[in-house]
């Protein structure tokens, strides 16, 4: 296995994550994190099913463009697939936090609980927004193509992975968390509020992604 080939792909990711996968991932993920990031394990609690979607989906790719170059091609260049994946899973996520929302009748203070759904659905979010042909993904499935094993394919992928999600879970993760920390501690009394107009929001946002009315 070529070290100079997975750092390639480790740099590409990077740049990748740090660019037009950051922007892609902001309508999704400020909500979220603007109803759950209290401090940052609630945040991390966002952030690590997310991300882990994001690498399965990459070391996934990477696998089956090993094994078949023409099936994945027709997998990420069928829109319908990714925009569902993303817009029902974003859709569930807003209809769960909605629910704790409109249930919760404790202090404005107490975080909102994430059931195990709930993290599920940020996977699949995760997963769904990485099925997007652009130039970096497209440079991985070639790299994968010309892999001798699967298990280069699988590393290849993962560590594509690694790099793609490291800025964005830097920005959102901890930054952005900050940030709607401070939000949530100086409108502590609107809590609820927030929480219900970011599901909204998010709902709205999945509705588009489902109907194909947002790309990826």
């Amino acid at each position: 296995m070529s070290e100079v080939t997975l750092l390639s792909l480790f740099l590409v990711g990077l740049s990748y994550g740090a660019t037009a996968c950051m922007f892609t991932c902001m309508p999704f993920l400020s909500p979220l994190l603007l109803t759950n990031s209290s401090n940052i394990k609630q945040s991390f609690g966002v952030m690590i099913p997310f991300s882990l979607g994001r690498v399965f989906t990459y070391t996934a790719l990477a696998l089956f463009s090993s094994m078949s170059a023409i099936l994945i091609k027709d997998l990420i260049n069928n829109p319908t697939i990714s925009q569902t994946i993303l817009g029902s899973a974003t859709i569930l996520v807003a209809l769960f936090i909605l629910k704790n929302s409109l249930q919760n009748n404790k202090s404005c203070c107490t975080p909102t609980q994430k059931t195990p759904k709930t993290k599920i659905g940020y996977f699949f979010m995760g997963a769904g927004i990485s099925l997007n042909p652009c130039v970096p993904v497209m440079t991985l499935l070639t790299a994968s193509a010309y892999a001798t094993s699967s298990f280069q394919a699988i590393s290849y992928g993962f560590i594509f992975g690694l790099g793609a999600i490291a800025a964005s879970f830097l920005v959102f993760g901890v930054i952005f968390s900050q940030m709607a920390k401070g939000i949530i501690a100086e409108f502590a009394q609107y809590k609820k509020y927030i929480e219900i107009t970011a599901s909204l929001l998010l709902l709205l946002v999945g509705i588009a992604t489902l109907g194909g009315y947002m790309q990826l």
